[in-house]
Parts: C-alpha cells; sequence; structure tokens
C-alpha cells in the first residue's frame, strides 16, 4: 500500500518556489559570495522540506538524509566555498558567455519548459506536491546552464549542486526519497567532487600568483 503524506501541500509549494528564486539569484547576480548564500539558503530550504516530509511520513531514512543535508550542504560546503573565495580573493565573477539580462530571460524559458514538460505527470495522483517535479527539473536544468554559461569554477561548482539539489528534491516529491545507500552515495561523490574542485581553484590561483608577473 503506498504510504500518503498529511502536510499542507501549499507550505511545501511555497518552500519550492523559493528555492527556485534562490536558483535564478545564481544567475543574475556576479558576486559570488551572493552565490553562495543562495546555495545556502536553497539548501536550507530544501532541507527544512525533507525534514517535513519525515515527519509526516515517518520514514526513517529521510530523517537521516535530514540531519546529513543539513551538516553538508546548509553548514560544511558553504563554508568551505567561503573559505575558498577568501583565500583566492575572487569576489565577482567577471567571464560569462552570455550577458545576465539574457540569462535571465533564457532562464525564464527553461522554467516554462520544465513546467510544460511536467504537465502530464503532475496530473497523476502520486504527485502530492503541485510545483514540486516542475520546480525540480528547472533546478536540474538552470544548473546545466549556469554551468554551461559561465567561466569561473565556483560558479560551476554551484550549478552542480543545483542539479545535485534538483535530483533530491524530484526523489523526495515522487516516491519519498531514494534508497539510503544510493542517497548516502551521492551525498559521498557531491562532497568529494566540491572539495577536489575547490582545492583545484585554489591551487590554481596560488600558481598563477606566484609564476604569472603582473
Amino acid at each position: 500500500m503506498t504510504k500518503h503524506i498529511i502536510v499542507n501541500s501549499k507550505t511545501i509549494d511555497i518552500l519550492a518556489v523559493l528555492m527556485l528564486i534562490s536558483t535564478i539569484v545564481l544567475i543574475g547576480t556576479s558576486r559570488l559570495r551572493v552565490s553562495i548564500w543562495a546555495y545556502a539558503i536553497r539548501s536550507f530550504l530544501l532541507t527544512f522540506v525533507s525534514g517535513l516530509i519525515a515527519y509526516f511520513s515517518g520514514i526513517y531514512h529521510i530523517f537521516i538524509d535530514t540531519g546529513i543535508s543539513l551538516v553538508l550542504k546548509v553548514i560544511i560546503i558553504p563554508g568551505f566555498l567561503f573559505y575558498i573565495v577568501d583565500k583566492t580573493k575572487v569576489k565577482t565573477e567577471v567571464r560569462s558567455i552570455i550577458s545576465y539580462p539574457l540569462s535571465l530571460v533564457i532562464s525564464c524559458g527553461l522554467i516554462l519548459i520544465a513546467y510544460y514538460a511536467t504537465q502530464s505527470i503532475i496530473k497523476s495522483e502520486t504527485i502530492f506536491m503541485r510545483h514540486c517535479l516542475p520546480v525540480s527539473l528547472a533546478m536540474i536544468l538552470l544548473g546545466f546552464f549556469v554551468m554551461v554559461i559561465r567561466r569561473r569554477s565556483i560558479t560551476q561548482i554551484l550549478g552542480l549542486l543545483a542539479m545535485e539539489d534538483g535530483v533530491f528534491f524530484a526523489a523526495l516529491s515522487t516516491c519519498y526519497g531514494m534508497p539510503l545507500l544510493v542517497e548516502l552515495g551521492i551525498f559521498f561523490d557531491i562532497f568529494l567532487s566540491v572539495i577536489i574542485m575547490g582545492i583545484s581553484v585554489y591551487n590554481i590561483k596560488t600558481f598563477r600568483v606566484k609564476h604569472i608577473p603582473k
């Protein structure tokens, strides 16, 4: 028997829209610290949604996912990215393939595509929140878009994290999360990817400062 969640769907719909807005901020700003804060806020909102679903569903592994997400995605990863930004002294994203206004226009188009592509799915009774799946797909598309148009490695990391958040949110909204071992593996892979990419950014910046004359 399918277990249904008894929770105010409007509350989670509002949180989903707020997560989408925080992802759009990532595209619309050139300041790296603002981008990292937007990621931290989105991660907190996603963790809050996960906690609500865990509480009302009683599924134990979602509680574990919520705790790991709170520690890893709200505290450790943003803190590490802030550390890299401070060490490299790079405050803004100065290299982008297309302009920021055009990026926002394309982002709106990607959001419309996400809603259109999921219309037939969200009519199913198994989807318990109206905006969750479209927002999840939109976050994945926007994260991939960020990775394509931005040249700064830290911003590309944030794009990858946006895609991961979209996948996690889609799993929560459609089937109450993936199996625990799968989710733990994804968390571990994302954490290692951020650490490796962050260290690479720091080493490249240090090499340029030491070896490239001004």
